[in-house]
């Protein structure tokens, strides 16, 4: 299908080169051979428009890159045919390593908090967002920040979007998500886990998860997606409540499978997906990334081969 003529915006504040190592049975304390290595550049807003380049969607790249990094960054979103208005800054982007146990199939994350950004780095990164928002574009807000960027950014970032029209996708978790859901951005896309942190759920059932997501649209937030892991998803949009039904497959890489369902979204929306068509095709994507290495990003065939098995069926509210 033909693009609209939305501008996609993916905003990414703390970028990291995700390398992931694949250990047979990594165990502490002693020597571990790697039988396999790979480098991606990651951050969960620069894997939304990977994926969308994949789907032939077009988008823009922004936040906060650095250091030797720097170059490397810009050049293989380049060489993808994805733009970039990063701001630069003083500090080095951070690297991620994940270690993969190819035989206990864990998997282990070990992040990097990110570097210092000046108050005058962020300021100029959000008069240039300010500037490239207008109204009908798609804007992505996904993934951490480093410790020097206010808590509440997010929540500056969808006031922005929102009053020069844009519609805006949250995809945070913690305090950023906390703050954020305050100006009421059109979608949040938690797993289980992160909304019952948000708001102190005394369990992840399906039933607590509908009744709080129920309770965030009353607040204004106007559609939920919720991601179950391998039990699959939820939507709650409009009056409605749909779930995706889990598909069993060969797991090589967890990382980048959220980001794969965001993407999912905005390829929905752009295409005036109605919300169970949108369900199915998000979750096919999020299916679909867990079977590639690292954060590889998938392509438009092999989420039309996840479509073709995912179910999805209306709830009815308890």
């Amino acid at each position: 299908m033909l693009q609209k003529k939305n501008m996609i915006i993916t905003v990414t504040l703390n970028p990291a080169m995700d390398k992931t190592l694949a250990i047979d049975n990594f165990t502490l304390g002693i020597v571990n051979r790697v039988s396999n290595l790979r480098y991606d550049i990651g951050g969960k807003g620069i894997n939304v428009s990977k994926v969308l380049k994949n789907f032939n969607v077009n988008s823009t790249c922004t936040g906060f890159l650095g250091g030797i990094l720097e170059k490397t960054f810009i050049e293989e979103l380049n060489s993808r045919g994805i733009d970039t208005r990063f701001i630069h800054i003083k500090e080095n982007s951070r690297t991620n390593t994940k270690i993969v146990d190819t035989t206990k199939k864990v998997y282990t994350d070990i992040n990097e908090a990110g570097p210092e950004i000046s108050e005058n780095e962020l300021k100029m990164f959000l008069d240039e967002f300010g500037n490239m928002c207008n109204k009908d574009d798609i804007v992505v807000l996904a993934g951490g920040v480093s410790p020097s960027v206010p808590k509440d950014i997010y929540a500056q970032l969808t006031k922005i979007a929102k009053e020069k029209g844009a519609f805006v996708i949250l995809d945070a978790d913690g305090e950023l998500l906390k703050e954020g859901i305050k100006e009421k951005p059109d979608v949040i896309k938690p797993n289980n886990h992160e909304l019952v942190r948000l708001l102190n759920l005394e369990s992840d059932s399906e039933k607590e998860l509908i009744k709080a997501a129920k309770l965030l649209q009353s607040k204004g937030i106007a559609n939920i997606l919720i991601s179950l892991g391998e039990k699959g998803a939820l939507f709650i949009t409009g009056e409605n409540i749909y779930h995706s039904k889990g598909v069993k497959v060969d797991v090589k890489s967890t990382v980048g499978a959220g980001d794969s369902m965001v993407a999912g979204l905005v390829y929905s929306k752009l295409n005036n997906y109605e919300p169970s068509e949108a369900l199915k095709f998000a979750a096919s994507c999020g299916t679909a990334a867990v079977t590639l290495e690292g954060t590889k990003a998938c392509t438009l065939e092999q989420v039309q081969e996840m479509f073709r098995k995912i179910e999805v069926e209306i709830k009815e509210e308890d």
